[in-house]
């Protein structure tokens, strides 16, 4: 995997819906057309009381301090694959496992998941406990001595298979109601999420954040299992974000200056022509390449020709515009004007995305999406005149979203582990409204800072959010709960 996957991550998260529909309406091998299958509306739980631990901390979803030890993370897992290669490249077992990481419980195939998944003792699950345990977890990537966007990812691509395992291994605990094993299985896994995404691309982010969305379906089968412990506190006390972009955000807006040193402080730089005419080429060249091209040398050449023709008046009236004098910018190499205009819209543009986010979702969302736009609106309308910014910047809005959305789903969690609480000390009952619960705090919903929308009619809840103006609840990949308890006596 290289890091240019972030886009195409990105781009995926948008299609999806689109493919899967195509999917869907495409002939079946028989000619007949398929059946069609309808996606629930709503998700439904079913629930079982469960009063708060004794003491109260009792559990946790991330190793305390009293288990964590000094080391790096990412030893351990780089042992996982290098000693168990044959486990993880038997496609037929990581395919089932995959299916056992999402099946519902009541279809879970405990008897032959017995047989298959390792021993908690196997020496691929004590390396993935040793990992989360850690301390630290730098994954040492070459960001200054490698071209930033060519660099080769194969750790995190390898973390999901770490993920679905760890996945399939708390399903089959719980369906075993060994749910303390349980427990400790998704330490690891919301471990493995937080440790992939320390490293310094979004790419790690992301896949940290899957990892950990994997870990919180499982949770939220837990909730609906007899006897499973209360996990509010142990969901509150996650942090937050879940999942921090902030290393791969750093690190992919300096990006274009970590692959090339000679980029930064143009403004500063006297070089002689002939020098500003090789940045000039090599920066076509560059960004020739990374729009996936292949062009010969000889076309490479003409193609910089004709950017320099179209841009170089419109650069000009930039910088004059931003400064400096019309005599100097004529005094100027033309390749110098095109390389000082080129990298202060980059940055502009760069910066207009960025800014928006430290902050929270439904504060930065009309920001980050007008931004998103207007780098469209760039690259269309030629406000480049070497596009490096409409190759090279990811849609800022779908990484936060991403984030808002991870964040989203623990807020749930702990809104059902509030009613499980709830209904243990009211007989068995849901709460009329979420200001009922008195004994817990009730979260806000993370993507729009509101509170969530609850609707109680006889013994079943409907737990439903607001959608951001503008927006679906499919961005989010939102559906409302319909919430029960369980009959007594089940």
């Amino acid at each position: 995997m290289r890091l240019s996957f972030a886009f195409t991550f990105a781009l995926g998260l948008a299609i999806a819906p689109a493919l899967a529909m195509a999917q869907a309406a495409a002939p079946s091998p028989t000619g007949r057309p398929p059946a069609k299958v309808e996606a629930p509306t709503s998700i439904k739980l079913v629930l079982y009381p469960a009063a708060e631990p004794r003491p109260a901390l009792r559990y946790f979803l991330l190793p305390p301090l009293l288990e964590r030890r000094p080391g790096n993370a990412a030893v351990h897992y780089g042992k996982v694959k290098a000693e168990q290669n044959a486990f993880f490249c038997n496609n037929e077992l990581q395919t089932k496992i995959a299916e056992w990481s999402n099946t519902p419980l009541d279809k879970f195939p405990k008897e032959e998941a017995r047989k298959v998944l390792p021993t908690s003792n196997s020496s691929i699950f004590r390396a993935l406990e040793r990992a989360a345990r850690c301390e630290t977890c730098d994954w040492d990537l070459p960001i200054r001595e490698e071209e930033f966007i060519s660099i080769l990812l194969p750790e995190a691509q390898e973390s999901r298979s770490f993920g679905r395992l760890l996945a399939a291994k708390a399903r089959f605990e719980i369906v075993d109601r060994q749910y303390d094993e349980a427990i400790r299985t998704l330490q690891g896994g919301y471990a493995l999420g937080r440790n992939v995404a320390r490293g310094q691309t979004l790419v790690n982010g992301l896949v940290g954040i899957a990892i950990c969305g994997i870990m919180s379906k499982t949770v939220e089968d837990f909730a609906q299992q007899p006897g499973a412990p209360n996990l509010y506190w142990a969901l509150t006390n996650l942090p937050r974000p879940l999942v921090d972009l902030r290393a791969g955000f750093e690190a992919e807006m300096a990006m274009l200056y970590l692959s090339y040193p000679e980029l930064r402080d143009l403004e500063h730089k006297d070089y002689p022509p002939q020098y500003w005419d090789q940045l000039l080429g090599k920066m076509v060249q560059r960004v020739q390449s990374w729009s996936g091209g292949k062009m010969p040398p000889e076309l490479e050449q003409l193609a910089g020709t004709a950017l320099v023709l179209r841009g170089y008046p419109m650069a000009k009236r930039a910088l004059i515009a931003w400064g400096r004098s019309p005599a100097e910018v004529e005094a100027m190499p033309v390749a110098k004007v095109i390389m000082l205009y080129t990298m202060r819209t980059y940055d502009e543009l760069r910066d207009e995305s960025f800014k928006w986010f430290a902050l929270p979702i439904w504060e930065a969302r009309p920001g980050m999406e007008k931004a998103d736009q207007d780098l469209r609106k760039a690259l269309l309308e030629g406000r480049e005149v070497i596009p490096v910014a409409g190759v090279l910047l990811p849609a800022v809005s779908a990484f936060n979203t991403a984030v808002a959305r991870n964040d989203r789903s623990i807020a749930v969690l702990r809104i059902i582990e509030a009613l499980r609480l709830y209904g243990a000390g009211h007989d068995g009952r849901l709460p009329e409204k979420l200001a009922d619960i008195t004994e817990v705090p009730i979260p806000l919903d993370p993507v729009t800072g509101e509170e969530f929308i609850y609707k109680k009619t006889g013994d079943v809840a409907i737990l439903d959010a607001h959608t951001p103006p503008g927006t679906t609840p499919e961005r989010f990949a939102w559906k409302p709960y319909e919430i029960r308890f369980a009959a007594k006596g089940k």
